[in-house]
């Protein structure tokens, strides 16, 4: 799967250009949030001088994925992912490495962009007592790689780009306490906390390393890294994990390149594997009823609804933009 003249996958794709994207040539079109819609982040790619700059923008589908509309997003320069529904069904974005949280409204309305950290976050998970859990992107030392043509912004005041830790913040913003989860890094090396699902009423934090192949776990109210929940070290089925997200009954869907699974969230079994044709799965989220999972590929655009009880693919589109697609969700109503 690996071409090293291109980026790999959603999360990898996000990083740091020197351009604003010009957002006043694009007209958004985006409708208010209907129950069953299905938003998906899809970046245009118009940047010619960085191939992971371009405009920010969430497409608007039908649950049918029939086209409804379009938002242009202010605040970000590169590609946006991550996307994800709060219990207040404000829906949440991360342009990583800019790095900036979008919050769009119900309304469809971009809220005005709050400023959490100098961190890439790049995935949020809601607490029980309404704290925000951010996962932070990257990791280490590295500002940049043969593979991509954009240099990784240093943390303020020091030599590494991310520590790959979680952190959580109150629902005002403001930082309340960092945990010092141990990331695989993925096959460069500097891939941390790209998805995480809490479990356990909030007391351990699952979470991958995009394309790594270890499902990480984290004691949260003990503060120290739990035994891995998984390991698909020379599994051909699944060549690597990239995107996770939870079903309603608290499940496991994990996008793997080759399509997507479910696994158990106590015992880390896969209860089963949903092979798609071609490579490049990765955004992968679970519909508000737990009876669909709906899919993108980030290498050709492509995005498919699928029934879990029978695979069976019930919807498809396509964002007509390759190498883009980083997020998926569906509003809850």
């Amino acid at each position: 799967m690996i071409r090293l003249t291109k980026p790999l996958a959603a999360g990898l794709l996000l990083f740091t250009v020197s351009l604003h994207a010009d957002t006043d040539k694009y007209l958004s079109t985006v409708k208010p949030f209907a129950k069953g819609d299905i938003l998906v982040a899809a970046t245009i790619m118009d940047n010619p001088t960085d191939d992971h700059g371009g405009t920010g923008r969430i497409i608007q589908y039908d649950e049918n994925l029939q086209l409804k509309g379009e938002l242009y997003l202010k605040g970000t320069r590169h590609k946006v992912g991550g996307l994800t529904f709060a219990p207040d069904r404000t829906l949440w974005a991360f342009s990583q490495l800019t790095p900036t949280v979008v919050e769009i409204a119900p309304t469809g309305v971009q809220k005005p962009v709050r400023t959490f950290s100098d961190r890439m976050y790049s995935s949020v998970t809601f607490g029980q007592d309404g704290s925000l859990y951010f996962g932070e992107h990257m990791m280490g030392t590295q500002t940049g790689h043969p593979a991509v043509t954009t240099k990784f912004r240093l943390l303020p005041g020091r030599d590494v780009i991310g520590d790959g830790h979680v952190f959580r913040h109150h629902a005002d913003g403001k930082l309340k306490q960092e945990y010092a989860t141990v990331a695989h890094g993925g096959m460069f090396g500097f891939l941390a906390v790209t998805s995480t699902v809490l479990a356990d009423n909030d007391t351990r934090m699952i979470f991958v390393s995009e394309t790594g192949q270890r499902v990480l776990q984290y004691d949260l109210k003990n503060q120290k890294q739990l035994p891995d929940l998984a390991s698909f070290e020379n599994n051909p089925d699944v060549p690597m994990v990239l995107v996770m997200n939870a079903t309603p009954d608290g499940r496991l869907l994990i996008s793997t390149a080759r399509g997507f699974l479910v696994m158990d969230p106590k015992t880390g079994a896969v209860l089963r594997n949903y092979p798609l044709e071609g490579m490049g799965w990765a955004a992968v989220n679970s519909s508000p009823n737990g009876q669909f999972a709906v899919i993108g590929n980030f290498f050709t655009g492509d995005i498919v609804k699928v029934r879990l009880s029978d695979a069976t693919i019930v919807a498809r589109n396509n964002v007509g933009q390759k190498e883009s697609l980083s997020g998926i969700a569906e509003f809850p109503g």
